[in-house]
């Protein structure tokens, strides 16, 4: 789990979509795909426009046999790939995505890092998203930044030749070092 339940969302963003399946608990950047404006986790995010948050996972899902999505069930928190993604633009949050140099405290100031982390140092080019307001928690492990949910293999009738979607051996996993809280206010550096 990449976005601790123990948060508190003070305003949320849900204009935009996402193509590809990630965990939540990242910093979303807008980008422009073919004309149009999606947000995901920027390789690099300098010149790019941060814009909140992911708070729910993004999965590929077989539809057909998933429960009816109620508040009650995981899959109310899960959205698939090409629609509509809660983006949270303030508030306190509890995360694991982090690029973190050196040691961490309380006041630090908060900026977009490489693939959706959340960094300490602003040489990477990230926009200022808040400060961080609590103390690292060690907890070493991965998340996975592409490559979430259901799969798939099957035979394409036209060419004979296998085709995966969502190939499990294509997922991205990082290393992270724990969770830290996060206050962030995306919508400060425009007022």
């Amino acid at each position: 789990m990449s976005l601790r339940p123990l948060r508190q969302t003070e305003q949320v963003n849900i204009d935009f979509i996402t193509p590809h399946t990630q965990e939540r608990g990242g910093c979303l950047s807008v980008v422009v795909a073919s004309g149009i404006h999606i947000v995901e986790y920027a390789a690099n995010p300098s010149g790019l426009k941060t814009l909140g948050i992911q708070l729910n996972d993004i999965e590929n899902m077989n539809l057909s046999r998933q429960y009816h999505r109620t508040y009650s069930h995981p899959a109310a928190m899960t959205d698939v790939p090409c629609g509509t993604v809660g983006i949270a633009i303030q508030g306190d949050f509890i995360t694991d995505w982090l690029e973190l140099v050196g040691t961490v405290s309380a006041g630090d100031a908060a900026y977009a890092g490489p693939s959706g982390t959340f960094t300490n140092v602003s040489t990477g080019g990230g926009q200022k998203i808040g400060k961080f307001i609590g103390i690292l928690s060690v907890n070493p492990h991965t998340v996975t930044w592409r490559g979430l949910g259901f799969s798939r293999l099957f035979i394409d009738t036209c060419t004979k030749k296998p085709v995966w979607e969502n190939n499990p051996a294509d997922a991205v996993h990082m290393v992270s070092r724990g969770y830290i809280k996060i206050r962030v206010d995306f919508g400060a550096s425009d007022r």
